[in-house]
């Protein structure tokens, strides 16, 4: 009987799925880059909670985003700064990449606007 439950466990144990990546929060600091007369996208929402950083990559500090939000509330010409390994400025900007917003609008109408944002990661745990 004692075998058979140890060979339930061990059977077990190998059909584990891997490590998956953290999904890491972070605070975000918006600043828009709109026109006088223009109101500022609004996010909507945003694929997970937060950038799934991969197993052995890191992230701290204060990481800069520069995107666009277009007309359709989608963001595209993600570009990251900060100190992060590779792998982990690429996660954040999958994540950026996949919300969208209400877009931001200017006589009534949506109009595509630059945006930048701070994530900060100083009070998130570092992945090494």
């Amino acid at each position: 009987m004692k075998s058979a439950i140890l060979l339930l466990l061990v059977a077990g144990c190998t059909h584990a799925p891997p490590d998956e990546d953290r999904e890491v929060a972070a605070v975000e600091i918006p600043r828009a880059e709109a026109a006088e007369g223009q109101t500022a996208p609004v996010r909507k929402s945003c694929r997970g909670r937060g950038p799934r950083i991969p197993q052995g990559e890191s992230v701290s500090g204060i990481i800069s985003a520069v995107y666009l939000v277009g007309a359709d509330g989608k963001v595209s010409d993600v570009k990251i700064s900060g100190h992060a390994s590779h792998g982990a400025l690429k996660a954040i900007q999958r994540y950026i990449a996949s919300c969208t917003y209400k877009p931001a609008l200017r006589d009534g109408k949506p109009v595509a606007v630059r945006w930048r944002g701070d994530l900060d990661f100083t009070t998130a745990p570092a992945h090494q």
